[in-house]
């Protein structure tokens, strides 16, 4: 007698879960972080960080789509010399604007309004395993570092407030880049490496 061949259980409904775990991880650690801005007396930061929350929760319900498609194939040599030019007028515009000012700012968050669309866009089809493999690792990587980053500013700001004198002893990290990026041409070419790095990212993403 012949038995019939048991199903194969889908591994989706696990993926599903996974996912919405790691963005409710995601929205939680930036609410924290916006309280924790809010409690140091930087409300402006606070808020930053609380927008993100928001559009990574107004995404997960499906209420954020922008109807963008973006290929390999459409990353032209055209596009390539248009990001190579914003790329050097945004870092020479930030090297000569005052550090941490509103031109600063502004121009900071104006780069990321333009690219939003961009990096947000929609994807072709569903992922393959391999590439929800590299996404897994390249997740696990960028949430160790930002985690070490908020480890530091944390017990950064804990230490130089409850101990005399650890605000010198127990410097945050934009205390420690300040003396670099003050210098224009420092500034200059940290934004550039900044803005490389992200458009990097965003073509490596078209090509999956």
């Amino acid at each position: 007698m012949s038995q019939v061949p048991r199903p194969v259980p889908s591994s989706r409904p696990r993926r599903v879960r996974a996912d919405v775990l790691t963005r409710v991880g995601w929205i939680g650690v930036l609410l924290l972080t916006s309280v924790f801005h809010f409690v140091r007396g930087a409300p402006v930061d606070g808020v930053i960080y609380a927008a993100g929350a928001v559009v990574l929760a107004l995404d997960g319900l499906g209420w954020l789509r922008i109807p963008l498609r973006l290929r390999a194939d459409r990353d032209t040599v055209r596009r390539r010399v248009a990001a190579g030019v914003l790329i050097a007028v945004a870092s020479l515009t930030l090297a000569v604007t005052p550090l941490y000012s509103g031109a600063d700012t502004a121009i900071v968050v104006g780069l990321g309004v333009l690219l939003l669309p961009v990096a947000w866009a929609n994807r072709p089809g569903p992922a393959a395993d391999t590439d929800r493999a590299a996404l897994r690792r390249a997740a696990i990587a960028w949430s160790v570092l930002i985690a070490a980053g908020c480890l530091w500013e944390v017990g950064t700001f804990f230490l130089g407030r409850g101990t005399p004198g650890g605000i010198t002893d127990f410097p945050a990290l934009s205390d420690l880049t300040d003396p670099l990026v003050a210098w224009p041409p420092a500034r200059a070419v940290l934004v550039a490496c900044w803005l490389l790095g992200g458009y990097a990212l965003v073509r490596r993403g078209w090509a999956r």
